[in-house]
C-alpha cells in the first residue's frame, strides 16, 4: 500500500498475500491503483506525520505490492539504479553523531517519557544521563577530540532541551514518543538528535539531515551483528520529519524554517525543567529570580555553549614553592588558560586531547572539579586554621565523599588524618581509584559505610574529631546547567530531607568533638533543602 504523508512518500509492505481467488486479487489490486490518489489524502496532516505503529516491528514477510513492481524487481540492477548514487555502508564506522545517538538510545532506554509528556510532573521520567553512557562507548574514545567534542555537544544539547524538543516532534508526528518495539528508542534518539542540529545549533540542513539519518542506515553494521537493519520506511520516516522541521514555515516564506515558528509559538524554556520544580522556585524565589535561574540552566545560543572544566591542585594551600607550581602547571595548560580565586585553574579551549594526557594527569597533580564545588572545604579548612592555627594534629571526617574531590582537597591541608565515608559500593571504588592517581591513598581511611550508623574509632578507642565536612544527599537542582538530568527528577523530598536530618544529628551528637566545626553543604535551589538545621547544640559549633 502506499501511503502519501506530508512532503514524504512511504512504501509500506502488506503482511498477507493477495487473495488466491485470481478475479478477486486483479480487482483488488485495480480498486488500489485506482483509489490511491484519493487515499493519499487521508494521511495529509499539515505539518504531522504519521508513522503506522505496526511498522516500528520490522519482522514482517515480504510481499510484492503490484505488477509494476514485480516487473521492476526483474530488471538488471543496472538500470534500476541508474542516476541514483546510494552510499558505501560496507565500511561504514561510528562517527559523532553515532556515537551520540547510541548514547541517547541507551540511556533512553531505561525511561520513555519526557518532562513534556505529562502536565502535573509527579510521575515525569527523565531521561538517564547519558553522557555516561557516552563516555563508556569504546567507539567514542576512538574518535579525534574534534568528533569527541561535537558528540558530547549532541547529546548535552538533546538533554538540556529535551522537553523543547519533544514538544516539536509531537508537532510533527501523530504519535509521538513512538511504540515501543525493536527500533523504537533508536528512531526517537534519532529524532531529538537531528531537531536538536536543526534547531538549536545551527547546523547546516543539508548535513544534520544526511548524516544524521545515515546513523539509521549503518546501525546494524556499526553494532553487534544480532541488531537487525533498520527498515527503509522508518529511515524515509525520520527524513521527512527531518525535511519538514527544516523546511519553510509558510509557502514562499524562505526567511523562517517550520521548525523555527514551532519553536518560538510552541515552546519555552521551562518546557525543559520539570514542572514540580519550576512551581517550587515560584513559590520559593518568585517569578523573577525563578526566570534568571531559566535562563542560567538554558543558554539563549546552544551553539555558544563551551564546556567548563576546572581542575584543583595539590598546591591550593600555598606556600611560595607551591605558587611557582602553580604557574608552570597554568602555563603548561595553555596561554588561554586561567588563574581563578583559591588556586582553582579553569582550562581554555586552546588544549586539545582527552583529559588523560593533559600535562600533570599522570603525576596526580590535579584532578578535574568545579570550583564552586571547592567551597565547602575551603571554608571547613579556613575555619579550623582560625581556630587552632596549627591544621597537623586535627582529625577530619569527609562524609558522603565520592568521587573524592573534596577528599583530595582535605587531604592538600595537610591533617593530621583524613577519613572518607561513602555508603554506595560502585562510588567507593570510584574515590578510591582517584586517590591512588593522586597519590593520597596511604594518607586516607576509605570506610564504605552509612554515614548515619558510622563511629570514628581508632586502636579500639574512640577518636577524637575535630571537624567534618557534611555534603548532603539533595536534589542536586543546582548543577543543572551541567546536569540537565536532574531538572527532569522527581526525587522524594521528604526521603531525602530524613537522611539530611539523620545524618547532622548523628555527626553532631556522636562524632563531632566538643568546639568541632562542622560544615553542611547542599547544592539544592530548594529552600526545603537549604533550610536552617534545628538542633539545640548546633550553636555550641
Amino acid at each position: 500500500m502506499k501511503k502519501s504523508i506530508g512532503s514524504l512518500v512511504l512504501l509500506f509492505q502488506s503482511s498477507k498475500p493477495f487473495s488466491m481467488d485470481p478475479v478477486y486479487g486483479k480487482r483488488k489490486k485495480a480498486m488500489n491503483q485506482t483509489n490511491l490518489s484519493k487515499n493519499e489524502n487521508m494521511y495529509r496532516v499539515p505539518g504531522r506525520f504519521e508513522l503506522p505503529s505496526r511498522h516500528l516491528s520490522p519482522n514482517r514477510s515480504d510481499t510484492k505490492l503490484n505488477s509494476s513492481r514485480q516487473s521492476e524487481s526483474k530488471k538488471p540492477s543496472s538500470v534500476k539504479n541508474k542516476g541514483k548514487s546510494k552510499p558505501n555502508l560496507t565500511n561504514a564506522k561510528p562517527n559523532s553523531r553515532t556515537v551520540a545517538v547510541y548514547a541517547l538510545a541507551t540511556a533512553a532506554a531505561s525511561t520513555y517519557e519526557s518532562c513534556s509528556s505529562d502536565g502535573s510532573g509527579a510521575e515525569v521520567g527523565s531521561l538517564s544521563f547519558a553522557s555516561r553512557q557516552l563516555e563508556q562507548d569504546r567507539n567514542y574514545q576512538l574518535l579525534d577530540a574534534r568528533d569527541r567534542s561535537f558528540a558530547k555537544l549532541l547529546v548535552s544539547t538533546v538533554e538540556r532541551r529535551l522537553g523543547q524538543i519533544d514538544k516539536i516532534l509531537a508537532c510533527c508526528i501523530e504519535k509521538y514518543p513512538p511504540k515501543k518495539g525493536k527500533h523504537s528508542h533508536l528512531i526517537q534518539a534519532t529524532l531529538r538528535t537531528g531537531a536538536a542540529q536543526l534547531l538549536f545549533l545551527r547546523t547546516p540542513p543539508f548535513a544534520a539531515i544526511k548524516e544524521t539519518v545515515q546513523v539509521l542506515r549503518i546501525y546494524h553494521r556499526a553494532t553487534p551483528s544480532n541488531n537487525p537493519p533498520v527498515p527503509e520506511a522508518m529511515i524515509k520516516f525520520v527524513n521527512g520529519v527531518f525535511r519538514k522541521l527544516s523546511g519553510p514555515a509558510t509557502e514562499g516564506n524562505a526567511g523562517s524554517s517550520y521548525g523555527d515558528m514551532l519553536l518560538k509559538e510552541k515552546t519555552n524554556p521551562e518546557d525543559n525543567i520539570a514542572p514540580w520544580l519550576i512551581t517550587k522556585w515560584k513559590t520559593d524565589w518568585g517569578k523573577e529570580y525563578t526566570n534568571k535561574i531559566c535562563e542560567q540552566m538554558m543558554p539563549s545560543d546552544e551553539s555558544s555553549v563551551v564546556p567548563r572544566i576546572d581542575l584543583s591542585t595539590k598546591f591550593t594551600y600555598s606556600s611560595d614553592q607551591n605558587s611557582d607550581k602553580v604557574q608552570q602547571l597554568l602555563e603548561a595548560l595553555g596561554e588561554d588558560s586561567i588563574l581563578l580565586p583559591h588556586s582553582s585553574i579553569r582550562v581554555g579551549t586552546n588544549l586539545k586531547g582527552g583529559v588523560k594526557n593533559w600535562p600533570g594527569y599522570n603525576e596526580g597533580t590535579w584532578w578535574v572539579q568545579d570550583a564552586s564545588s571547592t567551597l565547602p572545604a575551603l571554608v571547613l579548612v579556613s575555619s579550623l586554621r582560625d581556630k587552632y592555627g596549627d591544621l597537623s594534629w586535627l582529625n577530619i571526617v569527609d562524609m558522603c565523599a565520592a568521587p573524592g574531590g573534596k577528599t583530595s582537597q582535605l587531604l592538600s591541608a595537610g591533617f593530621a588524618s583524613v577519613t572518607a565515608v561513602e555508603a554506595n559500593q560502585r562510588r567507593s571504588r570510584r574515590l578510591i581509584e582517584n586517590l591512588k592517581r593522586l597519590g593520597f591513598v596511604d594518607d586516607c581511611e576509605v570506610v564504605v559505610q552509612e554515614g548515619q550508623t558510622w563511629y570514628p574509632t581508632r586502636d579500639g578507642k574512640n577518636a577524637p574529631v575535630h571537624g567534618i565536612l557534611l555534603d548532603v544527599p539533595c536534589s542536586a537542582t543546582g548543577t543543572g546547567a551541567r546536569r540537565p538530568d536532574v531538572l527532569r527528577r522527581s526525587p522524594v523530598i521528604k526521603d531525602l530531607l530524613q537522611i539530611q536530618e539523620k545524618l547532622a544529628n548523628h555527626c553532631v551528637d556522636t562524632i563531632l568533638d566538643v568546639g568541632g566545626i562542622m560544615v553542611y553543604a547542599t547544592c539544592s535551589l530548594l529552600k526545603v533543602s537549604r533550610s536552617k538545621i534545628s538542633h539545640e547544640e548546633y550553636n555550641t559549633l
